[in-house]
């Protein structure tokens, strides 16, 4: 892959990462289960944790970091405000498209990178990356159903 496209994915995922910190830390103040809480807090360790592996990918290249750079699309992107507005049912459903959303990014960049052996080390955190995004999917998705069927 070269320099110029590896650095506009990184960014990509740069940006998402810093999209999904600030969704989930701007809900937890109106959370009232301790639990659920408690999820979202460790949902941000874990975005965190890729967002500062990505970041230090960007550094080792050279490149520094701006989020409103590259083109990211996520649609219904809300603001804090408005997130207070959600009840439970429409946060779990919001967060099960951003993480659908995540898991499909992180698929195809699995993929862009998977034979080149430059990239092996980033290839298999991606795919760690994807599998965080894929519980947290199924996490929100789970829950949803619980708060469905009660």
């Amino acid at each position: 892959m070269d320099k110029k496209k590896l650095v506009h994915k990184l960014k990509e995922f740069s940006a998402l990462e810093a999209y999904q910190v600030k969704l989930y830390q701007s809900q937890i103040q109106a959370l009232e289960d301790p639990h659920i809480k408690h999820v979202y807090e460790r949902f941000v360790v874990r975005e965190k944790e890729h967002r500062d592996f990505i970041t230090q990918q960007l550094e080792n290249l050279g490149v520094g970091i701006n989020l409103a750079g590259p083109s990211f699309t996520l649609a219904g992107i809300v603001s804090g405000k408005t997130l207070d507005l959600l009840s439970l049912k429409d946060r779990y459903k919001l967060g099960i498209a951003v993480e659908h959303k995540a898991v499909q990014m992180y698929h195809e960049f699995i993929e862009m990178t998977r034979h080149d052996p430059e990239l092996s080390e980033l290839n298999k955190k991606l795919a760690y990356f994807m599998v965080d995004e894929e519980q947290h999917e199924f996490w929100f998705k789970e829950h949803l159903t619980r708060l469905e069927h009660v």
